[in-house]
């Protein structure tokens, strides 16, 4: 029977988390628990340490991806994502995916190194949020936690953890003496400079040649700590690292983990424990932004960000022997050693995993101010007669952010900071609650879960706590309880947490009994915790810390063991609905006023209805409505309104002007509402908007402005003035006249047309405004413009008229101002003659009067007689003298056909007209109903007239000087309902077409006779005579019906306006409107009105 150590490890210490059964089932007799009872020597009694060797651990960013049954009898099903996708899964596809399928999905774009986010079926979501982390990413890639060491660029670092953690490949070749070739080493020539750096702090202690152990980073920030001397290549042995002889019979271990890693030196014998090196243990510490605390009262120390938070800390350290034995469950094999411990029995030693029912005593230590800790081993154990070699100093560090801690009564000093220097360290530590009889210890437990924001302000279904339990003093349920408690950090200690302050506040208790033996084998524990829960995600919590302790600390029957780290630890799992996001204020907004705004000044709003918008958000994609609250100062509603929202999450809702008084101010404020009938906060103020969205009403409208420019004077009365330079930029500049500068918010502006798309703002205190401006057309031109006040409202438009004149050059086909644009002739109802400049498009505004009488305006009415019938007019070329301009070709009232010579700026001089002669067989042109003239067709260098007379359709051809040559009747029938409307290339092969209305077919309006070529270029003009002589034999369907007389009045082809290479033609339609409409090639293109004004009284367009 093996003699029991002088210090014994509490009950049940050391067993597997699978455990069945206990070694000895049976109660202790009075008698060997009397025996047991009797505490060690005062010299083994765990002693107040001054430092520790330890070094800090990184806290990492990493997400968790291991899923834990809730209960041993609810197994869960998951949905698979869709195949295919590697991309993470949000919300919304994930509350999708699992209404579809049954089963709950992970939003694994929601992934942290600590929780993990689940859809359910029933549209909720639920929350795992893990005490340890479960899982690392690595790359772009989450992986389960793999602390097993590979060689990486300046050492040796685990596969897959949170942080980095960079152990020294070595400085010197591997030594001679304990053990043989196996296990796999380091390369000298990966060793980076950086691991061998020297000192570069100035110490307190004898100078020795430091070498970089372990190279940290701690959740960005850097620790280096070094070792005094230089180190052998280690043997790499799953996560542990081993520097065989560091100094003689010392061998040097170093095992990662999870954002850390843990320090032993393993010392064999009592001649190496005279090494001088043990006398006196220095490590430097060593960080670019970090510093080092030591606590004085738990001797834990802290490392340190700019802002004082802890970033990582450790325990009180330890050393202890080799005297215990490991206990294992009845009939299970205790734990193989690796394969390397055959070659290195260092790695064989059952001390490696911690004080297990061995002597143990602290180390004393001390933190210089050039953080150079210094350890020295107590020689009591080194030499006492009955420490069993090995020896083990074992100090280890742990990163804060997430962690846990046990409280131990007995060394109410010390810190055991994620369970160190008190677990097996065998990788399954455990958490302890309530009072073991065998050592007289009494344990506290605690640990922190961090939420991070995802359930603040959601609905909370459920929430509970879930513990594996290991161990209980027997199959009997006794409780224990949880406590909602401070934030723990490394120096947290059973005296500094023992007061009401700490364990003032019990949330829940259990009543449990797991892992005494099979009866009662190890099981998940689910506690309520959903009051605590509810309060944290209404006070938009970061993390909870949860404490355990037993009601009854002097009875050892609640005695109980957690497990409490890796991917079977404490984890807090919520079932939540959440809130849609309050609107903010960045995306509430009116039309007019603009952003809200909820301080002085206040938005003014003028006499307009209002337009309220808002988005709204919902990171589970379950957004359903906007509600919209408006009302006034004394409390009185003005509008309540739910509104569906778009895609985007946007609604809104318009409220008449009528609603609103002047002079008032009002208020208004939106809110979200999902699918499940969740209301979010009010926006702005629940949003941090600092109040409600504010606005106050004026209806006054402001005075129009006025114009000044010496660039584009006003035309005059006789229309004289023109523009100082050709077509081009200039200024204007605008005045506002009455109106207050004050109250000024902008003018608005437009060219052409009245759309005021252009904003100009005056300097503070001014009231006019000097603009660049740069007209498209020559000719006639409009500016618009109005002064907007800062209640949004609008003066009436003040239009200003001027004209351009034209720069040099030749004119484009059907171009009369000079611009190169084709343009429109009309005569309008009161017989007088206007010009229309294009745009770009085509689209018409501007237009000015386009006759003159030897440089004087035209006499009132001359386009028309005094019985009304007006003249047929037509455009398209130069016709007369021949200077390149194009000219106006009229048949007039008298029943006389003449050409009017253009002067290249729009306008036609009468007092310059000729005359054009027919030869004989002519029709009488005072039986003309319609010409169209077009440049040359046919190849003879001279331009065309085409026309109808009645029935007939003819065409003059060869025209020189004033005389046309030739009459040609191309058709004796059918044209008194045909309306010519082009006679261009319309299909893209080179030869002119015939365009025109044809009234007398029921099952066409528009028809499409396609020319042939002429034998001299050109088209051959009998070809566009009859169908029969067209190029298809037939007419085509150029449009269908709808094209009457009684809807369009009057239909006038144009040259290409649109630069498609199809000619165009405008129509009039019989509700005063203009329209263009595109050509296609083998039908109409789209059509759109261009013009309002009174063009049911137009007599001609040409």
């Amino acid at each position: 029977m093996p003699r029991v150590a002088e210090f014994v490890r509490p009950r049940g210490e050391g067993l597997p988390v699978d455990v069945r059964e206990s070694v000895d089932e049976s109660p202790p007799t009075a008698a060997s628990e009397s025996r047991i009872a009797q505490p060690p020597p005062r010299w083994f009694r765990r002693r107040r340490a001054v430092g520790s060797l330890a070094v800090l651990l990184a806290v990492a960013v990493a997400v968790p991806i291991v899923m834990l049954s809730t209960d041993a009898d609810r197994p869960r099903t998951q949905a698979k994502p869709a195949p295919g996708s590697n991309a993470p899964v949000g919300a919304p596809e994930a509350r999708r995916l699992a209404k579809a399928s049954g089963k709950e999905v992970e939003v694994t774009a929601e992934r942290t190194a600590h929780t993990s986010t689940f859809a359910q079926p029933g549209g909720q979501f639920k929350l795992r949020v893990h005490s340890a982390a479960t899982s690392a990413k690595v790359g772009n890639e989450w992986k389960p936690i793999d602390t097993t060491l590979q060689k990486v660029d300046g050492g040796f670092a685990p596969k897959a953890v949170n942080g980095s953690v960079v152990f020294s490949a070595g400085t010197r070749s591997r030594p001679t003496g304990g053990g043989g070739g196996g296990g796999e080493r380091a390369t000298r020539g990966m060793t980076r400079t950086a691991l061998a750096r020297p000192a570069a702090l100035k110490v307190d202690t004898p100078t020795p040649q430091w070498t970089d152990l372990v190279r940290l980073n701690l959740d960005g920030h850097e620790l280096v700590v070094g070792w005094p001397g230089t180190l052998p290549e280690p043997v790499i042995s799953g996560p542990r690292a081993l520097y065989e002889n560091v100094r003689p019979g010392i061998d040097l271990v170093m095992t990662a983990q999870d954002g850390g890693y843990t320090h032993v030196l393993v010392v064999k014998d009592k001649k190496a424990a005279a090494d001088p090196l043990l006398g006196q243990l220095n490590y430097r510490l060593s960080s670019p932004d970090l510093t080092f605390h030591l606590d004085e009262a738990s001797h834990s120390i802290s490392a340190r960000d700019g802002k004082g938070e802890e970033v990582a800390g450790s325990p009180t350290p330890f050393m202890w022997d080799s005297a215990g034995k490991t206990a294992v469950t009845e009939g299970e094999p205790a734990a193989k050693p690796a394969p390397e411990a055959k070659d290195h029995p260092t790695l064989a030693l059952s001390g490696l995993n911690g004080a297990e029912g061995n002597h143990a005593i602290s180390a004393g230590a001390a933190l210089s101010t050039e953080n150079v800790l210094t350890v020295k081993p107590d020689t009591r154990l080194l030499e006492d007669a009955d420490t069993v070699y090995p020896v083990f100093i074992d100090p280890s560090f742990k990163g804060h952010k997430q962690n846990w801690t046990l409280f131990y009564k007995t060394e109410g000093k010390s810190s055991f900071w994620n369970g160190q220097n008190f677990n097996s360290g065998s990788g399954a530590p455990e958490a302890r609650v309530g009072y073991e009889s065998t050592t007289n210890g009494t344990s506290r437990s605690a640990f922190i879960f961090d939420f991070g924001t995802q359930i603040h302000g959601a609905q909370i279904r459920s929430a509970r706590l879930r513990l594996l339990q290991t161990y209980s003093w027997s199959c009997d349920p006794t409780s224990f309880d949880v406590y909602h408690t401070p934030l723990i950090t490394s120096s947290s200690t059973w005296d500094n947490t023992s007061d009401g302050n700490f364990w003032g506040k019990r949330i829940a208790s259990a009543s449990t009994a797991y892992g005494y033996k099979s009866g009662c084998p190890d099981n998940w524990v689910g506690i309520d915790i959903k009051p605590t829960v509810e309060e944290g995600a209404r006070g938009a919590w970061q993390n909870l810390t949860l404490g355990l302790r037993s009601p009854n600390e002097s009875n050892p029957s609640h005695w109980k063991k957690f497990l409490a780290n890796g991917e079977s630890a404490p984890y807090i799992e919520v079932e939540y609905a959440k809130s849609p996001d309050t609107p903010v204020l960045a995306n509430m907004s009116t039309s007019p006023g603009g952003g809200c705004v909820t301080g002085q000044p206040y938005t003014k709003i003028g006499k307009a209805d209002v337009d309220f918008r808002a988005k709204g958000t919902d990171g589970d994609g379950n957004l359903r409505r906007l509600s919209f609250r408006i009302w006034s100062a004394d409390g009185s509603p003005v509008a309540d309104e739910l509104r569906d929202t778009n895609g985007d999450g946007a609604a809104n809702v318009t409220v008449p002007w009528e609603k609103f008084t002047p002079g008032k101010t009002y208020f208004w404020l939106a809110q979200a509402v999902d699918w499940d009938g969740q209301w979010s906060g009010s926006g702005p103020m629940d949003s941090g908007g600092g109040g409600w969205c504010t606005f106050t009403v004026d209806h006054t409208q402001p005075t129009p402005p006025t114009i000044r420019s010496e660039d584009f004077p006003a035309p005059g009365p006789d229309g004289a003035e023109w523009s100082k330079n050709p077509l081009g930029p200039g200024k204007i500049t605008v005045i506002a006249g009455g109106t207050n500068p004050a109250d000024i918010r902008e003018f608005q502006w437009s060219l052409n047309h009245p759309v005021y798309d252009q904003k100009a703002v005056p300097a503070a205190g001014q009231d006019t405004v000097t603009l660049d401006v740069n007209p498209d057309n020559a000719g006639p031109n409009l500016f618009y413009v109005r002064i907007v006040n800062k209640a949004g409202n609008a003066s009436v438009p003040f239009t200003y008229t001027f004209y351009v004149r034209s720069r040099p050059g030749l004119d484009g086909a059907g171009d009369v101002t000079g611009d190169g644009k084709a343009d429109v002739l009309a005569v309008d109802g009161a017989g007088d003659l206007r010009v229309y400049p294009a745009d770009r498009v085509g689209d018409v505004d501007a237009w000015m009067p386009a006759a003159t009488d030897n440089g004087k305006p035209a006499p009132a009415g001359y386009w028309k007689d005094a019985a009304g019938k007006s003249a047929l007019i037509a455009h398209s070329t130069d016709w007369f003298p021949g200077d390149g301009i194009t000219d106006l070709v009229a048949r007039m009232p008298d029943g006389k056909l003449y050409v009017y010579q253009g002067d290249g700026n729009g306008r036609f001089d009468i007092s310059k007209r000729t005359e054009i002669l027919l030869p004989a067989g002519a029709p009488d042109p005072a039986t003309f109903s319609q010409i169209v003239v077009v440049q040359d067709l046919n190849g003879d260098n001279a331009e065309e007239i085409f026309a109808t007379a009645g029935d007939a359709f003819w065409v003059l051809t060869g025209y020189s000087g004033a005389t046309i040559t030739e009459a040609r009747q191309l058709s004796a029938t059918s044209w008194t309902s045909r309306d010519i409307i082009n006679v261009r290339d319309v299909t893209g092969d080179g030869v002119p077409d015939l365009l025109f209305r044809d009234d007398s077919s029921s099952e066409r309006g528009l028809a499409l006779r396609r020319g042939k070529p002429g034998a001299g270029g050109g088209v051959d003009i009998n070809s566009l005579a009859l169908a029969v002589n067209s190029a298809d034999g037939k007419d085509l369907t150029y449009a269908t019906t709808g094209w009457e007389n009684a809807t369009w009045p009057l239909l006038r082809g144009t040259p290409d306006v649109n630069d498609d290479g199809i000619p165009d033609f405008y129509a009039t339609r019989n509700d005063g409107t203009l329209h263009l409409f595109y050509g296609g090639r083998t039908a109409v293109g789209n059509g759109w009105r261009v013009e309002e004004d009174d063009w049911n009284t137009a007599r001609a367009i040409g």
